[in-house]
Order: C-alpha cells, then sequence, then structure tokens
C-alpha cells in the first residue's frame, strides 16, 4: 500500500486509498444494489414513487384550487404525476450525465406543452404570449380566477417540475425523507389564494393525502430484501385497517374547523382594512380606447369611489364591507329610484374586472357573463373571470335632479349615512371659510355649492394628479397661505369641506367625456378623472364635476393630457400637470407570494445553519461532561477517554476504523513516535502490565499526547476539511468507545440502545 508522509508533523495522510467513512454513499448504495436483482430494484423504485406521487397530489390541490373550475386541479395532478414518472424512468439512466440532463429538460417542458396542445395546436407558436396574458390577468384580479391557456402551461411546468424534483431526491439522492417535504411549500403558498369557502376542505384532503403518502415511505423503509417484504395481500389488509382512522382524522379536522381552533381569527385583516388607491401615470400608460359610449351623456362613467377617510388619506372601502350581489334577471339594482338616463357601452381594451357605469346606477342589462353590483360604491363588475373585448351591456340610471329640488331638501342625514359624515374637527381657516358660507346661504346645497365654487375658483392647480395624503392641517395650509393644491387636493378638499359642512361626501373616480368618432364615445386612459360625489335625500349620491379656473402650465409635450380652454394659467412657474387614474387595488398574490418565501427562506437558512452547526456545539458539551466524569472515575478513565477523543477525532476527518485495537491503528500511519507511545500506553493501561499501577502522570501523559496528534492531524488538513471535520456527526453516530461516556445521560444511551463495543467487553475501559 503506497503511503505519503507530512515530513513536518510524520502523520501518514494517504496510508488508505481513501476513508472508510468518506466512501461516496452513492457507491456504497450501487453496492449494496449489486445484491439484488435489477427486478426487485425496480419493485422498491416503484414503491417509493408511488409514496412520493401522494404529496405532489396534494400540493396539485392547492395549486388547481387557486383557478375556477375542476380542470385546474385535474390538470395539476396529472402535470405532478408526469414528473414523478418522468424522474422514475430518468433514475435507471445513472451514469449518463449528458443524456440525462437532456432527457430532463426535454420532458419538463414537453409537460407544459402537452397541455396547451390541449386547447389547440396554434398554441405552440404563442406561449410567451399566451403565458404574459395569464401573468397579467393574476396581476388584477383577485383569485379564484380565469383558467386561462396560458395558465396550463404554467401549471404544467411548476406541478411537472414538483413532482420530478420530489421523486428525484427519493430515488437518486436516496432522502426519501427530505422529498417528502418537497411539495408543502409550494402547497403552504397556494392556499394563501385559496378561496374562504374551499380553504378547509383542501386543507383536509392535503393532509389525508400527505398521511397516506408518509404511511407508504414508513412501509417502504421498515422493511428489507424482498424476500422479507410480506405478500401484497397483506400490504393492502393493513392499508384497510387504515381507512377508519383516516376517517375519524378527517371527521376531527372538519369538526374542528368549525371553530376558531384550526383557523383563529387574524389580529390584522387585510380584508377588513381600508386600502389606499394605486395609481398609474397618465405617461406610463399605453394610449388605446378602453370603451366605447352611446349616450347623450358626457359622462362621468363611474368606476368606484374612495368614501372611507382616516384622518390623512382618502381610502377604498375593505373588501369584506362590500355589498356585491348579483345582478337579478330583470337587471333592476335599485328600486328606489326612477330611470332617466341611459348608456350603452362597449368594451375594447379595458382590462380588469371592474366596469364603468353611470352614478346612481337603477339597472343593467347584458348579454354574456355574469355582472354583479355594489350598492355601497355603485360599481359593476364581473361575478368572476376578467373582462373581454366585445362586452357590450347597457346601463340605466336616475336623471340628474333640478337645483330646485336640491335647495328644497331638508339636509337631515339618516343614521346608515352618518358614517360619510366622520371627519376630524376643522382648522381655524377652515372653520373661517364654513362661517362665510353659512352666512350667505340658508340651505345645504347652496352651502355646499358656495364652499366648492369657492376652492375652484381660488386655489391654483399645481404638480400631479397621483392620491395623497392631505390632513385637516393641510386642508388649512392650501385655504389660508398657499392657495394652491394638486388636482386630487382640489377634489379632496371640496369632498372634506361637504363633510364638515354637514353633507355625506366621498371622491368618485373613472373617466369623463371622451373622443366623439361616428356618433360614438370612445374613452381613453386620458380621459380618466376623480370628481365629489355628495348624497341628498331622495337623489342618493351625485357627481359634482368642476374645474379649476387657474392651474399653472405645463411645460410637457406629452400628449396624454386633459385640456380645458375654461383654465387659465397663472402667473406661477411651471409645473407639469396630470390628471389622476384611479384603479381599483390589484391582487395582493405577488406581495404574500414574495413574504411567504422570504419568510421560508430566512427560515430555512435558520434551521439549516443550526442543523449544520449542532454537532459542534454537541460535541464540545460532550466532551466537557465526560472529562469531568472521567476525572472522577480515576486515571484509567482519563486515558481511555483521551485516547477515545483521538479516535473520534480522526473518525470525523474520515480515517475511521472502528475494529481497530489501538494497536492496529498504528499501521493505518507512518511510524510516528508520539502515537507510537499513545498506543502502547493506552494498551498497557487498559490491558496489559500497568492496569492495576496507572497514575495520575500517566493519564496527563496520554491526554497530552492525545491532543497533540489531534491538533497535527487537522493541521495536515485543508480548511474546508477541518470545517467539515468540526461539524461531522460521524463520531456522534458510531463513537469509538461509548463507554467512555460515564454520565447519566451516557448510561440511559446505552441501556436504551443495548451497544456492545470492544472497550466494553470485560468493562475494560473504566474498571480494574
Amino acid at each position: 500500500m503506497a503511503t505519503t508522509t507530512d515530513e513536518t508533523t510524520g502523520i501518514d495522510l494517504g496510508a488508505t486509498a481513501a476513508p472508510e467513512s468518506a466512501a461516496d454513499p452513492a457507491a456504497g448504495d450501487a453496492a449494496a444494489g449489486e445484491t439484488g436483482t435489477s427486478e426487485e430494484l425496480e419493485q422498491a423504485s416503484l414503491r417509493l414513487a408511488v409514496a412520493m406521487a401522494f404529496p405532489v397530489v396534494a400540493c396539485a390541490v392547492m395549486v388547481g384550487g387557486v383557478f375556477l373550475g375542476v380542470a385546474p386541479r385535474v390538470d395539476a395532478t396529472l402535470a405532478g404525476i408526469l414528473g414523478v414518472a418522468l424522474a422514475t424512468g430518468l433514475a435507471r439512466l445513472r451514469g449518463r450525465a449528458v443524456l440525462t440532463n437532456a432527457l430532463v429538460l426535454a420532458g419538463l417542458f414537453s409537460i407544459g406543452l402537452a397541455f396547451l396542445v390541449l386547447d389547440g395546436l396554434g398554441n405552440v407558436t404563442s406561449v410567451r404570449a399566451l403565458v404574459a396574458q395569464a401573468a397579467a390577468q393574476g396581476d388584477v384580479l383577485r383569485p379564484p380566477v380565469d383558467y386561462l391557456t396560458g395558465w396550463r402551461a404554467v401549471v404544467g411546468w411548476t406541478m411537472g417540475i414538483i413532482g420530478f424534483v420530489t421523486a428525484w431526491i427519493a430515488l437518486v439522492v436516496r432522502r426519501p425523507a427530505i422529498a417528502l417535504l418537497i411539495p408543502l411549500p409550494t402547497a403552504a403558498i397556494a392556499a394563501i389564494s385559496v378561496p374562504e369557502d374551499a380553504q378547509i376542505i383542501s386543507g383536509i384532503v392535503v393532509v389525508v393525502l400527505f398521511a397516506v403518502g408518509l404511511g407508504l415511505l414508513s412501509a417502504e423503509q421498515s422493511t428489507g430484501a424482498e424476500d422479507e417484504r410480506p405478500p401484497l395481500a397483506y400490504e393492502l389488509r393493513k392499508a384497510a385497517k387504515a381507512l377508519p382512522l383516516l376517517a375519524v382524522v378527517t371527521v376531527a379536522l372538519v369538526a374542528l374547523a368549525q371553530t376558531n381552533f384550526l383557523f383563529p381569527p387574524p389580529l390584522i385583516d387585510p380584508t377588513q382594512e381600508p386600502q389606499r388607491p394605486r395609481t398609474v401615470p397618465l405617461s406610463e400608460v399605453e394610449d388605446r380606447v378602453l370603451f366605447e359610449v352611446d349616450s347623450i351623456l358626457s359622462g362621468p362613467w363611474r368606476i368606484g369611489s374612495l368614501d372611507v377617510y382616516d384622518g390623512e388619506d382618502w381610502r377604498l372601502p375593505a373588501f369584506a364591507e362590500s355589498e356585491l350581489r348579483e345582478v337579478p334577471r330583470d337587471g333592476v339594482v335599485d328600486r328606489d329610484l326612477q330611470p332617466g338616463v341611459r348608456a350603452t357601452f362597449t368594451v375594447a381594451g379595458l382590462g380588469g374586472a371592474v366596469l364603468p357605469g353611470l352614478p346612481n346606477t337603477v339597472g343593467i342589462v347584458a348579454e354574456g357573463p355574469r355582472l354583479s353590483y355594489d350598492p355601497r360604491t355603485g360599481s359593476i363588475r364581473l361575478a368572476q373571470g376578467s373582462i373581454e373585448p366585445g362586452l357590450t351591456y347597457t346601463v340605466a340610471a336616475a336623471a340628474l335632479p333640478s337645483l330646485d329640488d336640491l335647495r328644497a331638501v331638508d339636509g337631515s342625514v339618516p343614521a346608515a349615512m352618518r358614517r360619510f359624515l366622520e371627519i376630524p374637527e376643522p382648522g381655524p381657516e377652515v372653520r373661517a371659510l364654513l362661517t362665510e358660507a353659512f352666512g350667505a346661504t340658508d340651505n345645504l346645497w347652496d352651502t355646499f355649492d358656495y364652499l366648492r365654487t369657492w376652492v375652484l375658483e381660488n386655489v391654483v392647480a399645481s404638480g400631479m394628479g397621483t392620491p395623497v395624503s392631505i390632513t385637516p392641517d393641510r386642508a388649512d395650509e392650501i385655504i389660508g397661505e398657499t392657495l394652491q393644491a394638486s388636482p386630487y387636493e382640489i377634489v379632496a378638499l371640496q369632498a372634506m369641506l361637504a363633510r364638515w359642512a354637514g353633507v355625506p361626501a366621498r371622491i368618485g373616480y373613472g373617466y369623463d367625456q371622451g373622443d366623439l368618432v361616428e356618433g360614438r364615445l370612445q374613452v381613453r386612459p386620458r380621459h380618466g378623472a376623480s370628481f365629489v360625489e355628495v348624497w341628498f335625500p331622495g337623489f342618493k349620491w351625485l357627481p359634482v364635476i368642476g374645474t379649476p379656473q387657474q392651474a399653472q402650465p405645463s411645460m410637457s409635450s406629452d400628449d396624454f393630457q386633459q385640456v380645458d380652454p375654461n383654465i387659465v394659467p397663472s402667473d406661477d412657474i411651471a409645473i407639469e400637470l396630470h390628471l389622476p387614474v384611479l384603479i381599483p387595488p390589484g391582487s395582493d398574490l405577488a406581495r404574500q407570494i414574495l413574504l411567504v418565501v422570504l419568510v421560508i427562506m430566512v427560515v430555512s437558512t435558520l434551521a439549516v445553519g443550526a442543523y449544520t452547526l449542532y454537532p459542534a456545539l454537541a460535541k464540545s458539551r460532550a466532551r466537557a461532561r465526560r472529562r469531568t466524569a472521567a476525572a472522577a472515575a480515576g486515571p484509567r478513565a482519563r486515558i481511555a477517554l483521551a485516547y477515545a477523543e483521538w479516535r473520534d477525532h480522526a473518525t470525523d476527518l474520515g480515517y475511521s476504523a472502528p475494529n481497530d485495537t489501538p494497536l492496529m491503528f498504528l499501521d493505518r500511519f507512518v511510524d510516528d513516535d508520539e502515537h507510537t507511545e499513545l498506543a502502547w500506553l493506552t494498551t498497557r493501561c487498559l490491558w496489559g502490565d500497568l492496569r492495576h499501577r496507572t497514575t495520575p502522570e500517566m493519564a496527563t501523559i496520554a491526554e497530552t499526547l492525545s491532543r497533540s496528534l489531534r491538533r497535527r492531524l487537522s493541521a495536515t488538513q485543508s480548511a474546508t476539511l477541518r470545517a467539515v471535520g468540526m461539524v461531522s456527526r460521524l463520531s456522534m453516530r458510531n463513537p469509538y468507545a461509548p463507554a467512555t461516556d460515564l454520565t447519566r445521560r451516557g448510561e440511559r444511551r446505552r441501556r436504551r440502545t443495548g451497544a456492545q463495543t470492544r472497550e466494553e467487553r470485560g468493562d475494560a475501559l473504566v474498571h480494574g
């Protein structure tokens, strides 16, 4: 046997071809596999693949639940099973890395394409566009969403990869316990977007399928060779006996789900919180026709409203407070008002799920998808799915009242509408303006009209129309000092003054006017507008649209601006002017997924770090505990422990020979005085002529020699190997001399495992 000598330390680093504990696990698996027939290996792999398929199917149930219908769950399940089958087939091609990698990429890509082909062969040439369309839908819609063709490819690729990775780790890497956990993070992320009414049943299905997979895996690992495996009929009977237990667990989970034990109410529920609107600058929006309108009206074409004021921001109402209900067959959504005007809308390039309508909608007539109406916000939206071009519908609404009708209103506000009067106390400048308005008029409408007219005539529009915070102090500043505000602040200020005057008010948003083309108004993004809406008994919500009399001129040549000839420029410095385009809040799916992924990454990193570093801490604590016990037991125990520490240290670095005595272990290294002295001292003191003449000085010499040998052996290794040795678990799993652990914990472990080693036999290590 060839050897190489480190002249500095005298320790042979290559006395063996490869350390026993450093042998390749895959080689061990291959050697073990050679003892069985290929048929036995195929049967074992098939059983393991079936066990891995159950958690993959559980993940598919959750992923498919993000979409509408049963087809997504079927596709996700099939894609996951195909991924498992692909890994099972390619696991037999070991040693052909290039061919295997090529087949993996081709196979996974083909899984997604296969689902695209089901909707038509032409989809293969437009994969990118279909996937982009599906991604755009996911950004603006709240799950569950329509199962577009692009989603079929995405689901196919996602579940195919999950199924493949799960089976590959189990079959090739030989880590089935880890593989069983691979689908769970994806299932957890998908569970966030599963509809609330489907979360319980989906969660129970996932738990049951995961339990079945775990049971199959346990049965597979608990059996030995094929001749020891019980017959299939026995396994089937055993599985049948577990069905009642699964049924009991399922029923228990269903019962617990009816309480708050499994799903306690969250401390902060986003659906209960009003949200700030998200806006997009007009310069970043593609100029296109959103919809066409056939009506005698010129607007406004409402989308929604901001009716919650929290003292700083005007917010969209909480999702949980929406009053969405499907439009009835007769189309009437408000029986308190009489229709007076109508408009027919034809959708062109409008996305999302919210449709434009008229203020105070009375009825809706449409053919095609089912529509819903929210009486609180006055918004119309699809009951499910997203808007498709070509959708045509007609909206009937109440006619606007005359000024005499508004002036005749008594001004009483019912209890249900008082929430639209909530606002903090005004500042001194606002109070002065309110006093002036109350003194100039004698009815509620004229008071509000006085206030809004004062704002439009005296406040100069300045800056962009993006929604911003506006507090009572800011309102006081605008009225008393600056007399300048953004277009959005001007609208918000009118709504705040209306509430201070006792008129329920909110901010409506949508579109106003349009381009007249062949007798129809074509509405584009540049026609976006926000306006104040006030509520009067008998007439409900009325839009009041006005434009500031002065605005700072814009020096931008951007075409995406509204131009009103009635607005004259002020004498101040020019600032770019934008009018706001308010859009419904987008889906939080991407943010939630990112948050969950970040949490999983942080937790996983900490868990992996703790798992990796734990052996170093555990071994350090064990050494301290054993040294204390050995010192109390006497010199022979100290010598036994010193030599055992040397052998365990060598094991962690890959030089393991558990059956070698101290003198036999010398042959695995070149001649070294310290090693020879320690081996003979240990042998003589534990088994030879010095058994009854061991002194503390001998124990001190053994500890010094052991410490020196450990240091010198480490010095010959690279930094990487030294780090691996520190965190190695080899010496913990297979200690050279378990009997050196004289603590109570070690004694309990020996009794529990029944461990018997060469050093324990005859109790020769620690007793005379």
